[in-house]
C-alpha cells in the first residue's frame, strides 16, 4: 500500500497498530469464501472427503490472500476515515 493518498495526502497508516481490527474484517471475508467453496463443492461433488475439502479451502485461502488482505485494510480505514469527493 502507498503511505499516503496521492490526491489528498491522507495517511494510510494513521497510528501504530491501526490495522489490527482489519483481522476481523479479513476473518469475515474468509468465512464467506469458506462457505462459498463448501457450497460449490457440495453442489458439484456429491461424495467428497474431509481431506479434499480442507485442501480446497487451503488453496482458496492462499490464492485469495493478496485480495482479502487489501480489501480488509481498505474496509477498515473506510470505517474510520471519511473520504470526500472533491468537486472540480
Amino acid at each position: 500500500m502507498h503511505k499516503n493518498c496521492e490526491r489528498c495526502g491522507q495517511s494510510f497508516d494513521p497510528e501504530p497498530g491501526f490495522y489490527f481490527g482489519a483481522m476481523f474484517v479479513s476473518y469475515g471475508i474468509n468465512t464467506a469464501l469458506f462457505i462459498g467453496v463448501w457450497v460449490l463443492l457440495s453442489i458439484f461433488v456429491k461424495d467428497y472427503s474431509l481431506t479434499v475439502l480442507l485442501s480446497l479451502l487451503g488453496i482458496t485461502v492462499i490464492l485469495f490472500l493478496p485480495l482479502t488482505y487489501r480489501i480488509s485494510r481498505a474496509i477498515w480505514i473506510a470505517i474510520f476515515v471519511r473520504f470526500q469527493k472533491s468537486v472540480p
